[in-house]
């Protein structure tokens, strides 16, 4: 039988990569089947781990030093390093390298660790851009730490403190494929927005959170006004688009909305890196083993579960999947096509669970 693992991040605690845990899981899969052909990926639907997905087919992998995300009492920030992998004309960043939760201090508050500048964001753009690359795919998830709006991104690449050079920016950019990789569809502002985000989502108290509604509704027309007022007409209703209202442009405390401003395409991390990974194709006619450290609800709705569950569909292939709590029932994964999940047991390991499971898919043929 011919099995794909494909595998998510797991959390920071860990310290394996989603590539990594695919490959543990692999082994432990060819252990119990060793009869089977086994292929491992791992995947990323825009967080942390998302320039890793890609570092196995680079051409190139650029290590940088940005300025980080916060600022000393020197006014300057700690230098942070990132990477930019190239792959043919497309160059793959991520967001988190630069303006990442893990980069907030422990003795910051919650509330100030939202205050972050994009400015590293934009730096790293840049640095991307200077390698040549005519594709640029940036991965953000929630995992940042910034909630700007993506203005500090805008104004590191010449858009000026009041936003004035803005029109002058977006041409600049306008002859290179800009992608924004995010699994979320939240909008910048509103009762579902960004700003509202940070209170039902991250436990940051309602006055900071109203707060930043307030600050990033002034921010939007201060664009729209850098752009002339003009907005473009939505092709269904004939009415002016509201940019803060695009889906994904929330994501990353508002990054999301600097990059559409820029011209980037919004799309699913994991379903672009399905495509670019080109682990799609090979799914046809295997079992699809799913690898998470959680199954719950979240993971039925947008990432890497659910995107590459729907394409095992689409694939008509059976797909299960492995995680260290399962808190989904049967009946919600079989609507993504996941016929069984299997929860990790007492002292057993992810390796140990994918051996247990490979001796109910796939057991060892009978000797004639």
């Amino acid at each position: 039988m011919r099995v794909k693992v494909v595998a998510d991040r797991f959390g920071p605690g860990d310290g394996r990569s989603a590539r990594q845990m695919a490959s543990d899981v692999a082994q432990g899969w060819r252990m119990a089947a060793p009869h089977d052909e086994v292929e491992s990926f791992g995947l990323s639907d825009g967080s942390a781990g998302f320039v890793d997905a890609v570092s196995a087919l680079a051409d190139e992998t650029s290590p940088v030093v940005i300025d980080g995300p916060f600022r000393g009492v020197g006014g300057e920030s700690e230098p942070v390093p990132a990477q930019i992998v190239l792959v043919g004309e497309t160059a793959y960043i991520e967001a988190a390298h630069v303006v990442g939760r893990h980069l907030v201090p422990d003795e910051m508050d919650l509330d100030d660790s939202f205050g972050a500048s994009s400015a590293g964001v934009g730096e790293l753009l840049a640095a991307a851009r200077a390698t040549g690359a005519r594709r640029i795919v940036v991965g953000v998830g929630i995992d940042v730490a910034c909630h700007d709006g993506g203005r500090g991104l805008l104004e590191a690449l010449g858009a000026g403190p009041h936003l004035e050079a803005l029109p002058e920016v977006c041409r600049d950019w306008s002859g290179h494929t800009l992608v924004l990789a995010t699994a979320s569809s939240i909008p910048l502002t509103g009762f579902h927005g960004a700003s509202a985000a940070l209170a039902s989502e991250h436990a940051v108290s309602a006055q900071f959170s109203q707060k930043m509604e307030s600050e990033m509704g002034a921010y939007t027309e201060t664009v729209d006004a850098a752009l002339g007022g003009v907005r473009s007409p939505d092709l269904l209703t004939g009415t002016a688009r509201r940019r803060e209202r695009e889906s994904g442009a929330g994501v990353g405390g508002g990054l999301g909305y600097a990059l559409q401003i820029l011209g980037a395409q919004t799309t699913p991390g994991a379903a672009l890196l399905l495509e670019d990974l080109d682990v799609e194709s090979r799914l046809r006619g295997a079992l699809v083993v799913l690898v998470a450290q959680r199954y719950d609800w979240h993971s039925i709705g947008s990432g890497v579960v659910a995107d590459t569950a729907r394409a095992a569909l689409g694939a008509a292939c059976p797909t299960v999947l492995l995680a260290e709590e399962v808190l989904v029932g049967r009946r919600e994964g079989m609507s993504l096509g996941i016929s069984g999940s299997y929860a990790l047991r007492a002292a057993e390991t992810m390796s140990q669970l994918s051996a247990r499971v490979a001796k109910t898919w796939s057991p060892s043929p009978r000797a004639s």
